[in-house]
């Protein structure tokens, strides 16, 4: 008290505070346990700028029924040093909640992945059917198949690398639509869907507000799904599709066009190709 009332800097104060179900469940309902788990994070509760060996901090656990909390003062010893962005408030909700919901998340984290992975194959799988149809004339989606033409002859006229972060905002955008036109299949919009639950759970650690599900082209985990597309319609452009039969015979053993990487792909419609 007598070191703030001589303090001519910024004092922030802190609330961090958990459902009585979480503190009791995870043994964060006394003031022990906040007491280490502050100490333990001092240097990521630091993230406003302020260096650790300047960093100054009291805190008071509060044993409210509902929500059993900590009150939490921190400074600087240099005076106008700290300052406090959105951007380090979520470094430290993030390095508090990593902490205390470790297991948890770890397991959250896990099945988030396998839902992402699985996202990619189902949209992948789309976009080979899709250029199947339109092989063979027989396109279910128009609109669809209307943006990848267009796509395939504009990436004619692009310079260098034939990826997603290489392009201009104009094909950027195009690519944008496609993949929100994927997202209206079927399989697409059940696995998306099962990946944004997964993403709420995690969210819901460090803030619990509603949510509203953003079109799957903005999802910045999915730059394979847009490439995959821009694979898709420069094989178009070059007359070369990467596929051939559902599947196909080497040794006895049936391989999934699907299974195959985009170079093997490459690989396998130059050896088809009956010009060489």
């Amino acid at each position: 008290m007598e070191e703030l009332d001589h303090y001519t800097g910024k004092v922030w104060t802190h609330i961090l505070s958990l459902k009585r179900k979480d503190a009791t469940r995870l043994d964060c309902d006394n003031a022990k346990v906040w007491m280490n788990l502050l100490r333990t994070n001092h240097n990521d509760i630091a993230a406003m700028n302020i260096p650790p060996n300047h960093f100054r901090w009291y805190a008071a656990f509060h044993d409210e029924v509902k929500h059993p909390h900590v009150h939490m003062m921190a400074w600087s010893a240099n005076p106008g040093q700290a300052y406090l962005s959105r951007d380090g408030i979520r470094q430290i909700k993030s390095a508090l909640t990593n902490q205390i919901f470790k297991q948890e998340m770890l397991h959250l984290y896990e099945q988030k992945s396998e839902s992402r992975d699985e996202l990619v194959r189902e949209t992948r799988k789309a976009m080979l059917e899709l250029s199947r149809q339109m092989s063979e004339s027989v396109c279910e989606h128009p609109e669809a198949e209307r943006m990848i033409l267009n796509l395939a002859q504009q990436l004619g006229e692009v310079k260098g690398k034939k990826s997603y972060g290489y392009l201009p905002k104009k094909q950027k955008a195009l690519v944008d639509e496609i993949v929100d036109q994927m997202e209206q299949l079927p399989t697409v919009a059940e696995c998306y869907e099962k990946w944004w639950e997964l993403q709420c759970q995690v969210e819901d650690f460090y803030s619990e507000k509603e949510r509203r599900r953003p079109p799957l082209s903005q999802q910045k985990e999915f730059r394979q799904i847009k490439n995959a597309v821009i694979k898709e319609a420069e094989h178009l452009r070059m007359n070369r599709f990467s596929f051939e039969d559902e599947e196909m015979q080497d040794d006895g053993e049936q391989i999934s066009t699907y299974a195959m990487s985009y170079e093997c792909q490459d690989l396998q419609s130059v050896a088809n190709d009956e010009s060489f």
